[in-house]
Formats: C-alpha cells, sequence, structure tokens
C-alpha cells in the first residue's frame, strides 16, 4: 500500500484564539483565561494527537468550534479536508448556528471537509458506495422500518417455517424476535443483538429460510443501521487501498463525544483512520462519566482503541457552566469523580441568585401531575420575567416511552405529564409521520432561530414518502435535502411549484389548518410530489399511516392541547409566562439550561431512589457497582451538570426516612412536599 503524502496541520497563534473569540462573540481571554493559564488554550494551539477528558460546562464544544474556524480561515487544500465525527449532529448544528452566517463556517460545511454522525460518514464514504456497486439497492436505513419489512416477507409462503417458529416464540415469550436479527456477513449470516445465532442448527429449514429472507430483505433495498459497518467493513475487506484514499482524503480528524462511541464504531474507526501508522492527526474530545449512547445489551464502551489514552490526555476540570453547588451535589455521581470545580455561571442575561435554592421535590400517587405545575411556580418566584422569556428550562427524565403498567409510580414521564409524546423528543428525532417531520422541524427552527431547519425536515418527510411508495428509488444522500427535490422537479413545473407552495404552506403557515384542509389540498399536493419522484403511482397502508394528520395537531381540539404537542410545557395555560421543554436524559446531552427538574422514572426501580447513597454523599464514584446502577450514575450525571443556576430533583416521598430528608437539608438541598395547591417546604 501507498504512504499517504505527508500533511502539516496550520499552525494557530495566540492572535487566531483572538480572532475567534471575536468570530464567536466571547470575551476576548475566553480560552486563555486571565491570567493566560487556562488549559485551553494549550489545546486549541496543539497539532498533535490529543484525547481531551473535559467535564461538563467546560466549553468543549465551543472550543472545538472556535478551533475548526481558524483552521478554515488558514486551509489552502482544495482536494483534503477536515473530518469532525460525532455520535450525534450536535457539533455540526454548533457549527451551523456559531459560524453558518462566516466565510470559515460554509467551508467547513463543504467540500473537501466532512462535519456529521459516524453513520453518516460510514453510510457516505463506505457502504452506500459499496452496496450500490455490488447491486444492492440502498432506499430505507432504519431499524424499525427494516422490521416491519421482514414482518411482511414473513407471510410469503417461502418463509413458512421461519414464521412459524417466530409466532411460536413471540406467543410463548413476549418477546419481540425479528428486532434482534442483524445481518453479520456479506453471506448473510444472522446474529442476535447479544452476539448469538438465532438457531443452534444452521441446516434447520427455518434456519436456512433465515439467511433468504435477510438476502431478500436487502435486495429490497432495507438495511439496519449497524448494518453498514459490516459493508464498510466488506469494501475494506476487499478494496484494502481504500482505507490509504480515505487517510488522504482526511489527514485531520476531530472525534466529539468519544465516550459515547460504541465497539462496533470504534474497530471501525480505528482501522479505517488510526491503525498501522500516525499519518492522521486525531484530536478526540469526551468525558467518559457522560457515556450514555450504548447499544442494547452493551454494559461499558468500546474496548479497541479506549478513551482516554493516558499518554495523550489533556483534562478540562473547571466547569463554566454552574456553580460550586451544583458541581458538589452531581460529583459523587460520576463514576469517576473528576472534583469539579463550579468557575460558573457567566454573568449574563441570568442575574438571580439561586444559592441555597436548589431543591427536592417529594410526591406521591395522588400528587405526582402537580410535580411539574410546583416546579413552574417555583421558577416564577425566583427568576425575573425577563430571565423567564429569555432561559432555557427543561424536565428530563431517565425512561421516556409511555408504561401501560399503573403500578410502582412513576414508570416513565408521561405519568407526571400525560400529554407528553417520547417520538418528538429526540435531539435527532426519527418521526414517523410527516406531521411529526413538520412539528420536529419547527421545534429545531424555533430553537435555531433558523427557517432552513423546517423546510428541511419537510423535504427529509417528502423522501422518506418516497422510500415508502418505492423502496429501491435511487434517492443520492445528500445532506441539503430540499434543494435536492428542488432538482428532482426542475423539468416538472407545476410540481416544483405546488412543493414551494407547500413548504411556505407548512413552514411560514404553522399547523393551523384544519383536518379537511390538510386531507384534501395539502395532502394530495404531497402524494402528487413523492409519486413524481418515486416513478410510481398509488398507496399502500404504510403511506397512508404516514400521511396520517391529527387533529390535535390541526387545531381541532382546544388551544392548550395544540400548544402540547411539541412537548412544551406552559404555565400558566392562558398567557403563559414559562415553557419547560419536556424530554428524555438522551436528548438533552451536551445542552445547557438555565434549570433542570430531573423527574425519576423505573426501570428494574426507581432511579434516583437507587441512588439515595450518592445523592445523600455517602458514596462517591462507581465503587463495584453493577452495570445497571453504572448507567443510572451515568444517566443522572448527565441530568444533574445541564443546569446553570438551578437543579431540582424530583422523587417520591416514601423514598426517605426523616433522618435522610433532615442531611438532605444539611447539604443544602431544600425539600418541599407536592400538592395540589402549593409546596410546603419541610
Amino acid at each position: 500500500m501507498s504512504e499517504c503524502p505527508f500533511f502539516e496541520m496550520p499552525s494557530i497563534s495566540d492572535d487566531d484564539a483572538v480572532w475567534a473569540c471575536e468570530l464567536l462573540r466571547l470575551p476576548r481571554d475566553a480560552f486563555s483565561g486571565p491570567d493566560g493559564t487556562d488549559r485551553r488554550l494549550e489545546i486549541l494551539k496543539s497539532n498533535e494527537t490529543l484525547d481531551i477528558e473535559a467535564c461538563p460546562g467546560s466549553g468543549k464544544t465551543t472550543l472545538l468550534v472556535a478551533k475548526l474556524a481558524i483552521l478554515a480561515r488558514h486551509w489552502t487544500d482544495r482536494r483534503r479536508g477536515i473530518c469532525v465525527l460525532s455520535h450525534t449532529n450536535v457539533a455540526r448544528r454548533e457549527i451551523e448556528q456559531r459560524l453558518g452566517n462566516t466565510a470559515a463556517g460554509r467551508r467547513l460545511l463543504s467540500y473537501p471537509h466532512f462535519v456529521g454522525t459516524i453513520h453518516g460518514f460510514v453510510d457516505e464514504f463506505l457502504a452506500l458506495p459499496w452496496l450500490r456497486s455490488i447491486g444492492y439497492p440502498v432506499g430505507i436505513i432504519d431499524n424499525e422500518r427494516c422490521e416491519d419489512h421482514r414482518r411482511r416477507l414473513l407471510n410469503l409462503a417461502q418463509f413458512g417455517a421461519l414464521s412459524s417458529y417466530v409466532s411460536r416464540r413471540e406467543a410463548a415469550g413476549h418477546i419481540n424476535v425479528v428486532s434482534n436479527w442483524t445481518v453479520v456477513s456479506p453471506e448473510f449470516a444472522i446474529l442476535k443483538e447479544n452476539g448469538t445465532p438465532e438457531f443452534k442448527d444452521a441446516s434447520k429449514p427455518a434456519a436456512r429460510q433465515l439467511s433468504k429472507l435477510a438476502e431478500k430483505c436487502v435486495m429490497d433495498g432495507y438495511h439496519r443501521y449497524d448494518e453498514m459497518f459490516m459493508w464498510a467493513h466488506n469494501l475494506l475487506d476487499q478494496i484494502p487501498e481504500v482505507r490509504d484514499g480515505i487517510r488522504e482524503r482526511f489527514p485531520l480528524l476531530f472525534i466529539d463525544e468519544v465516550q459515547d462511541n460504541s465497539e462496533l464504531q470504534s474497530v471501525l474507526l480505528f482501522r479505517l483512520l488510526t491503525e498501522g501508522d500516525d499519518s492522521v492527526v486525531r484530536q478526540r474530545f469526551g468525558d467518559a462519566n457522560q457515556a450514555i449512547y450504548q447499544n442494547a445489551g452493551q454494559t461499558e464502551g468500546a474496548t479497541t482503541d479506549q478513551f482516554p489514552d493516558g499518554a495523550i490526555r489533556r483534562d478540562l476540570p473547571n466547569s463554566h457552566r454552574f456553580g460550586q453547588e451544583i458541581g458538589g451535589f452531581a460529583n459523587p455521581l460520576a463514576l469517576d469523580p473528576q472534583c469539579l470545580v463550579g468557575c460558573g455561571p457567566c454573568k449574563g442575561i441570568c442575574t438571580s441568585d439561586t444559592n441555597g435554592k436548589h431543591a427536592i421535590f417529594l410526591f406521591d400517587d395522588h400528587t405526582i401531575r402537580h410535580v411539574i405545575t410546583t416546579y413552574a411556580r417555583y421558577l416564577l418566584g425566583l427568576f425575573s420575567d425577563q430571565e423567564l422569556r429569555m432561559g432555557i428550562f427543561t424536565a428530563v427524565g431517565g425512561v421516556h416511552r409511555a408504561s401501560d403498567q399503573e403500578d410502582r409510580l412513576p414508570r416513565s414521564i408521561s405519568h407526571y405529564w400525560p400529554d407528553y409524546d417520547y417520538e418528538l423528543t429526540a435531539s435527532e428525532p426519527k418521526p414517523r409521520t410527516f406531521e411529526q417531520y413538520v412539528v420536529a422541524g419547527r421545534r429545531l427552527a424555533k430553537e435555531a432561530g433558523e427557517m432552513h431547519y423546517i423546510v428541511e425536515k419537510i423535504a427529509d418527510g417528502i423522501l422518506h414518502l418516497v422510500r415508502i411508495l418505492n423502496p429501491q428509488a435511487d434517492l443520492s444522500n445528500r445532506k441539503r435535502k430540499h434543494r435536492y427535490i428542488l432538482e428532482l422537479l426542475a423539468e416538472k413545473p407545476e410540481l416544483r411549484a405546488s412543493y414551494l407552495d407547500l413548504v411556505t404552506a407548512l413552514a411560514i403557515g404553522g399547523l393551523n389548518s384544519t383536518a379537511e384542509e390538510w386531507n384534501g389540498k395539502c395532502r394530495d399536493s404531497l402524494s402528487g410530489i413523492a409519486e413524481a419522484i418515486s416513478g410510481l403511482r398509488g398507496s399502500c397502508a404504510e403511506a397512508n399511516e404516514f400521511l396520517e394528520w391529527r387533529a390535535l395537531a390541526c387545531g381541532e381540539q382546544s388551544s392548550h392541547r395544540s400548544q402540547q404537542h411539541d412537548n412544551v410545557f406552559r404555565y400558566p395555560q392562558e398567557n403563559p409566562k414559562l415553557r419547560i421543554r419536556v424530554g428524555s436524559i438522551h436528548s438533552v446531552k451536551g445542552e445547557t439550561h438555565t434549570a433542570t427538574l430531573v423527574l425519576d422514572t423505573f426501570y428494574r426501580n426507581h432511579h434516583l431512589a437507587t441512588l439515595k447513597p450518592w445523592l445523600l454523599q455517602q458514596k462517591s464514584g462507581k465503587g463495584t457497582e453493577k452495570p445497571t446502577n453504572l448507567s443510572r450514575l451515568k444517566q443522572h450525571y448527565v441530568a444533574m451538570t445541564r443546569p446553570s443556576h438551578l437543579l431540582c430533583l424530583a422523587m417520591r416521598e416514601d423514598a426517605f426516612s426523616t433522618e435522610e430528608l433532615t442531611d438532605l437539608k444539611n447539604i443544602r438541598w431544600r425539600v418541599g412536599r407536592v400538592t395540589e395547591a402549593e409546596v410546603i417546604w419541610l
């Protein structure tokens, strides 16, 4: 294999650091500190391979964005670029929001650079080109949609033995057999999520049919997310020189939130960009204490190329997000406590003093639905009207999917607020209806103050409908989906105009039309556009379900319920002064809030109740805890380090003894009992 040409990373000076501060509207010494000793300046200027272990609120993403802006400013190579990877699109959105209108931002978000998710990178540069080159179409990459198609295939006579097996297993064990199947080889070998085969005897008819069903599913264009990594490895096996091509194209690699990388991701990235030589300069940013994105059955992070590597580790232990009180409450929950130093919050719009005001709200089965209202009233008493308008207020829980079980409350967020819709809460939403695409787009547009987010989500929803109508439709993996649809409709001026009218109505006109209006003009227009792009006419049950438009979002219910469809709790209902975004802990990873309420939820046991010894500061760190408790600690460490000014918890009153309530107050928690009328401070 040929060696990659030598690459020299552009140098970064003190003047560049000042320029980046001005560009991002930060103080001139934001990275150096008032005395020039802030460790962030050293990392900003470093051109070596590093692992940066950064505590919550250390300014990690801001530091990365500043560094990228400086590098883009000095970048001269027109065919080689910077690769920025993360588990989610947080880093890309940060660049779009903070640098989108600058020359540096525009360069970063275009060729030859790549900024996106690890999955997106693997799909674009490895798996999708390889699949198409060996004759397999790519229509849908989605676990649930792939499962749905596999279940449709089970109805075919040729898969009769397998269908009977699945029916027996699912009826007897109340399990989802089909969702467990993942293709793990180009020969369509199948393993379950735990890495074991479905059948011990591969010669049985059902076992042979499983492999044929997997192949048929791939031939129809349906794939699971993680299967893309298998096809990427297959490409590298067959054409090893692809690795050298990728390394030459991307001599500089940044990985954000690296602690969340799975072993599947880490193995491929190491093989592709690191193994064997140091031609690629790599800087990884993360916090091992916040590793909460893990696959089913995975209790530990990546074992290949572990983070951080002690030989190249640099620590950022100071949090500029919150003060020492919040740092003291959260620090015991870190698996490896960093002795958080709370240097915040920054003096800005919010100046209210919340020291000694952090609260634990206690409830029972009868008062659980008053918890968020109690929190809202508490916020109204602590913050000014301007702070309430400009601040970010949230309520989050570990389990957010609704539960049918009504014992051992609360099991999920919906037990606190029945109107909560878990489908809309993810930081990277995966809508299952076109309406949800629109709602998710409106939420992103509101948060960023940029209309292109909803326009892109509308276009994304239309392309999703195209794939439903024709899974084998050859749709390019474009980042700018709106522009792509305009290109696809370039020779169909009437449909192109219809598409632009639809975007205008949904993006600017909102969701105030009636169901009759949607089912008439809007739905017909959308169907016509999708049919023209897909090349097929007609409808199917899946397409009809996707196009269903809830009356709730069309204004046919009360205005209060219509507003709540975005998972924002408004208080008071009439002329609200406060908006509280409700969601899962995963959905707020990487965010900063003015105030956060952490809601206790249930998986095997109540999370916060189980973590009492850490909340009472009787325990610290991971100790010898089992995987379930380690997961609880990491999740709630993330949740408790989101707020800049106020941290609140909601727990059952019967979780504590009288002595424990006294201990909580002694470590400066306020403790109050929730009632329908008001909170009673104990």
